[in-house]
């Protein structure tokens, strides 16, 4: 069979676990597009010469991709160049990971704003690039893992969701499922999960347990025996917390790159394959899903219909600070959520139009960056601003 053509945009660090994993594998011919392209050649450098030292070999190439607005035309010509079958988004203008390296108590404090409100950092490279896709008429399964679980339902509203995301909620099935096992006693191999639960749920669990106000479904098999109900799920989520802590930050990148490999992977196989993404077919939150034959698609658990899935999402997107998502694609954003982005780093906003996303997303930076020179950090660049 002819090998697929999987472009990565954005040659950060998630871009960088994810060839670290597929390449040696030599599955896919791999294009690398960042627009710092001294700093993509040695990157793809860096993943051949490795390969070869394993004693296998992987076709990579860089490429130069810039996601700033106004550059349609000249990203839209690289991707009819290429012409992947697969593209994966790894593109933000602010790292998740930038405010966990403040000091600890303004961490705390600037994370309870939560993730919503960041939204535009990760909407506008992913909305040039969904752009530029259309620009390009591309075939390509399109892959997003900056917040997927808002930015694809913005797109979606305009006729540009990718296909699906990866991370969040997938991060979480694991240790979900090894909770189960430890109860049940059992391998986790023998536990199969279904989760529905939005970014908040999966940030908040591994942190705190149970959240008190919790939007979520868990449904679960035992060796092909429905069990669901069977455990506490308080029990289940404090094992998560406790016994299945696992690292986090930079290093913690490693379970999402397994989660964007467990889709890319599958993509094409004849069979499907159960897994779990945020954000399928520009749909809120995350959600189990059938990898294969091309395409991704719900594989909710039979006592729950689609409408109620996508509803306790939308709850559990409210605790993340977005109150709404319109059908024109305008955001509403929650009071108190931005009310913490506003005593801290005087940014506030009450909705946004997308059509003004790079504007939001401007001042959103510039704020950041005064804030972590108030509190007396040499540069930015220290704090995980990471462009496209």
């Amino acid at each position: 069979m002819e090998k697929k053509k999987l472009l990565i945009v954005g040659g950060g660090d998630l871009c960088l676990q994810i060839l670290k994993i597929l390449a040696p594998r030599d599955a896919f011919i791999f294009y690398v597009a960042s627009r710092d392209l001294e700093k993509v050649v040695r990157s793809c450098n860096l993943i051949q010469l490795s390969c070869l030292q394993l004693g296998t070999y992987c076709t990579i190439y860089p490429v130069a991709m810039d996601l700033s607005e106004g550059n349609v035309e000249e990203n839209s010509m690289a991707i009819s160049r290429i012409r992947p079958d697969v593209i994966l988004n790894c593109a933000s203008l602010q790292s998740w990971r930038a405010i966990t390296q403040l000091p600890g108590a303004l961490y705390q404090a600037l994370d309870q704003a939560q993730f919503g409100p960041w939204l535009p950092m990760h909407l506008a490279p992913a909305y040039e690039l969904m752009r530029a896709v259309r620009h390009s008429g591309a075939k390509a399964v399109v892959v997003n893992s900056a917040f997927p679980d808002a930015v694809n339902v913005v797109l979606d509203k305009v006729g540009m969701a990718p296909a699906t995301g990866i991370g969040n909620v997938a991060n979480l099935v694991p240790a979900t499922r090894m909770a189960i096992a430890r109860l049940a006693l059992c391998s986790p191999q023998m536990v199969q999960v279904r989760l529905i639960a939005q970014h908040y749920f999966s940030h908040y669990v591994p942190r705190g347990g149970l959240p008190p106000v919790a939007n979520y479904s868990l449904n679960y098999r035992v060796n092909g025996v429905e069990c669901t109900g069977e455990f506490d799920e308080a029990l289940i989520f404090n094992l998560v917390r406790t016994h299945f802590r696992r690292m986090g930050g930079i290093d913690g990148q490693f379970l999402t790159a397994t989660s964007a490999v467990s889709v890319i992977e599958k993509l094409f196989c004849e069979d499907e394959v159960l897994t779990h993404a945020p954000g399928p077919g520009g749909l809120p939150g995350g959600y189990p899903v059938s990898v294969g034959m091309g395409g991704v698609r719900l594989s909710l658990p039979y006592c729950l219909t689609r409408t109620e899935a996508i509803a306790i999402n939308q709850r559990g997107q409210r605790q993340d600070g977005i109150a709404e998502i319109r059908a024109d694609g305008r955001v509403l954003f929650e009071f108190e959520q931005m009310a913490i982005m506003e005593t801290l780093l005087g940014y506030s906003v009450s909705r946004m139009d997308l059509k003004d996303v790079h504007e939001y997303a401007a001042e959103l930076g510039r704020r950041y960056h005064a804030f972590v020179k108030s509190i007396g950090k040499q540069g930015s660049a220290r704090h995980g601003l990471y462009p496209a």
